[in-house]
């Protein structure tokens, strides 16, 4: 099979390396994006402000559960049929929106202080000379910064540099405003501020005699939006462990430690309030207590001193002690009992209304059943953390449904077992009612004074004990809150590195670097498969399936004669070497017929015909070039003949003598036939046998023949002439001819019968050539005017 054979086979299969080698001549594009890329980067890290991480250490008190396990994996495990969240829960406490807005509340972070710089701002958060109180009462300017400055201690000026201000008014949207840069407003220190833009109070701090500075007032809703977001980070420090570390990234060191500190802190006294609160309503209730007691008791004592002032009686007979002693013992369980089933009445009423806030420890008021202290504890503790998710999410958050189950089974359980100790408080209530009442029988039998007086010594000593008991346990119940302390705690209090974050602006380098690369590299890719035109040399090789005989430069000249008027240009030695290259198709003692033609006009056809006939002149050979492109009839004005008669009178026959066509030119041995005026149908005489008939007289007469053909895209009728010559060239132009082109030219030997055909790439850059490092010493620039090869001719022509 021929090498050069169009077939599926032998078509060029897409080479990848090959494909990613095209792009190192545009590296230059890509080093320079690269280059703008990282100065963009550099411009931006010099223009950011610098971040600091703050970090610090807290430790999570272990939740009490029976397996003693904890999970720090951040996924849910059941532990006794349930799903500990406990730790994960606390994380979400420290970062809730409530817990940042009183740890900020407790610092200066509404006002920032900043020192003007050239490119960048610097942080004065400690070290400002001025200090700027705000009153967020009334109206302020807030998203740019403020410039205050003074030449004095006494006044100061208030100016807006920026360009983006929103004016911010308690209870009302944020309403964008226009200043005036230009404008000042004059304040003293120590004063507050008159204007109806902004309410503060600025005070020298140093007594600096003059300086500037910049300030930007935050609201709280901002300072928690940034303080309580993705800026700040909890994690566990270790698996299997409660040790929490909370790191933050600020713009100065001492503002994350401080704010880092003030959560931790605030964290510990959310926890000591609610512990506190649990002892606060066992005080609030027992004093409740107390209050009634304390008033029917003041009541016997009174009767008491009444009684025996009026009957002279102040002490009771030894029965009467012992009969007393026995009631006065018996009522005083009784009224114990029944205040714990007072108690136990109100924690079931309170379940049943859902007042889970409202219940008390059973502890704190003396009730030491194991069993209903624990669960009252959970209950209390899993209450207090749904309250707090619920500051943040919703009820149908999967912590919070979690929570308000584990709430509803411990709820069930504790109703249980207040039911079983209500109804056993009531069975022992009973029973020392008929005990008091056998021991009343015998206090019947005594005398009436006697009786009088045990009744209201009773009184007065049941009292007295349920005021005693009462007493100590509120004893009990205070000194338990004045005793709470915190089971979280700080471990390691918050510090910061002197030195800001280099791997935020290393990221911001290597995301330039990235962009400066992948956008060139975008680009060119989109630009070379949206291109259409032939550019590389090699690939056209490559795709076509016949031979490419040479690759032709572009001219300078403003003539088309580059071979005449400069033979030793490197155009002149590329129409050398495909004229050698031709000698290998074509054998040398033969004659030769070469057609030369294109896709369309415009692609050098002409150039290349008219050059290509001019070489072998040079070399003595006899050679006629024929204008056969009849549409165009100047083509080979260069040539300055007369355009009267050519090739369409001939084959018109308006002319029938063959050497009136002839017409020589200035090169020894080189004739040319013109086109001739343009004829109404070109393409039919093209394709007459008197064309044919022309060619073959020729023969007998000129060793070359150069058809310039018309365009085979254009005018079909060219192939009809085409299949008479030797030779068929095919030109092709850089950046001018079509890749589908390429296509076209390797189907016309197959489907046209046309087997001697090669190509030729017109307009080649002289960069891509293989043998441009020559042209500096040993090829002659491209020049105008008449060249040494020409005077060399007519010398020769004289002699």
């Amino acid at each position: 099979m021929n090498k050069y054979q169009t077939t599926d086979e032998n078509a060029p299969a897409f080479d990848p390396f090959k494909f990613i080698i095209k792009y190192f001549k545009y590296w230059p594009y890509v080093a320079v994006s690269i280059v703008i890329a990282l100065g963009i980067a550099f411009y931006i890290n010099q223009t950011t402000p610098a971040i600091y991480q703050a970090s610090a250490k807290f430790f999570i008190k272990e939740e009490d559960n029976s397996a003693g396990i904890l999970n720090l994996t951040g996924l849910p495990r059941a532990l006794g049929g349930r799903v500990d969240y406990f730790v994960n829960n606390q994380v979400v406490f420290l970062k809730s929106r409530p817990v940042v807005e009183r740890s900020l509340m407790k610092l200066k972070f509404d006002v920032d202080y900043f020192q003007p710089g050239l490119l960048k701002d610097i942080d004065l958060y400690t070290s400002s000379p001025i200090q700027v109180e705000v009153d967020w009462e009334g109206g302020q300017i807030l998203a740019d910064k403020i410039k205050i400055s003074w030449n004095d201690s006494e006044n100061f000026t208030v100016s807006f540099p920026g360009s983006n201000y929103f004016k911010y008014v308690p209870g009302v949207l944020y309403e964008e405003i226009e200043l005036d840069n230009s404008k000042e407003f004059k304040h003293k220190f120590g004063e507050l501020t008159d204007s109806q833009l902004y309410k503060f109070t600025a005070n020298l701090v140093n007594n600096a005699p003059q300086g500037e500075i910049l300030i930007e007032l935050r609201t709280i809703g901002s300072l928690v939006n940034q303080y309580s977001g993705d800026n700040l980070i909890v994690y566990p420090i270790e698996n299997m462990s409660t040790m929490l570390g909370l790191s933050i990234n600020t713009t100065h060191p001492k503002k994350g430690t401080d704010f880092l500190n003030s959560l931790m802190e605030t964290f510990l006294e959310i926890e000591l309030e609610d512990k506190n609160r649990m002892a606060s309503r066992t005080v609030e209730f027992i004093d409740f207590q107390i209050a009634g007691v304390s008033d029917t008791l003041s009541y016997f004592e009174d009767n008491l001193q009444s009684f025996r002032s009026q009957n002279r009686t102040y002490n009771v007979a030894s029965e009467s002690g012992t009969v007393f002693q026995q009631i006065t013992s018996l009522e005083s369980e009784l009224s114990k009992e029944r205040f714990y089933k007072n108690y136990f009445d109100e924690v079931n009423r309170y379940l049943g209304q859902g007042s889970l806030d409202k219940i008390i420890a059973p502890a704190g008021i003396g009730i030491e059943d194991k069993t209903l202290n624990s669960l009252v504890e959970n209950l209390i503790d899993l209450q207090s953390q749904r309250a707090f998710l619920l500051t943040t999410q919703t009820e149908a958050s999967p912590r919070v449904r979690d929570l308000s189950k584990r709430i509803g089974e411990l709820t069930g359980s504790i109703q249980e077992i207040v039911k079983n100790l209500s109804r056993n408080a009531q069975l022992k209530m009973e029973d020392l009612d008929a005990r008091i009442r056998s021991s009343e029988r015998q206090f019947s039998r005594l005398p009436g004074t006697e009786q009088n007086l045990i009744r209201i010594e009773r009184g007065k000593v049941l009292n007295e004990a349920i005021y005693n008991f009462l007493q100590q346990r509120r004893a009990e119940a205070a000194i338990s809150m004045a005793s709470n302390f915190s089971t979280n705690k700080i471990v390691e209090l918050a510090r910061a590195g002197s030195d800001p974050i280099k791997t935020r602006q290393t990221a911001v380098y290597v995301i330039f670097f990235a962009l400066g690369f992948i956008i060139p590299v975008v680009g060119i890719t989109i630009f070379e498969l949206s291109n259409t035109k032939i550019k590389d040399p090699q690939e056209l090789e490559e795709k076509l399936t016949i031979p490419l005989m040479a690759k032709i430069p572009a001219t300078k000249l403003g003539s088309d004669l580059e071979v005449i008027n400069n033979p030793r240009s490197i155009t002149s030695e590329s129409f050398r070497a495909l004229k050698t290259n031709i000698s290998f198709i074509v054998p040398r003692d033969q004659q030769l017929t070469i057609a030369v033609s294109s896709t369309l006009s415009g692609e050098g056809k002409t150039f290349t015909a008219m050059n290509l006939a001019s070489i072998y002149a040079l070399n003595e050979k006899k050679t006629l070039l024929i204008g056969c492109d009849m549409f165009k009839p100047n083509a080979m004005k260069d040539f300055q003949l007369d355009n009267q008669i050519g090739l369409s009178n001939y084959l018109s026959k308006q002319s029938d003598s063959l050497f009136e066509l002839i017409q020589p030119t200035n090169v020894p041995l080189f004739d040319v036939i013109s086109s001739g005026p343009i004829p109404p149908n070109p393409s039919d005489l093209m394709a007459s046998p008197r064309f044919l008939q022309l060619i073959d007289e020729l023969k007998n007469i000129y060793e070359v023949i150069i058809l310039d053909t018309p365009p085979v895209g254009l005018i079909s009728q060219s192939f009809e002439v085409i299949k008479h010559v030797d030779l068929f060239v095919y030109v092709l132009r850089h950046k001018i001819s079509e890749k589908s082109f390429i296509a076209d030219v390797n189907k016309i030997k197959v489907q046209k019968g046309i087997n001697s055909i090669c190509a030729v790439l017109n307009g080649v850059p002289e960069k891509m050539l293989v043998y441009k490092g020559y042209m500096g010493s040993y090829y002659e620039p491209s020049k105008t005017g008449k060249s040494y090869g020409l005077k060399k001719i007519k010398e020769r022509t004289i002699s």
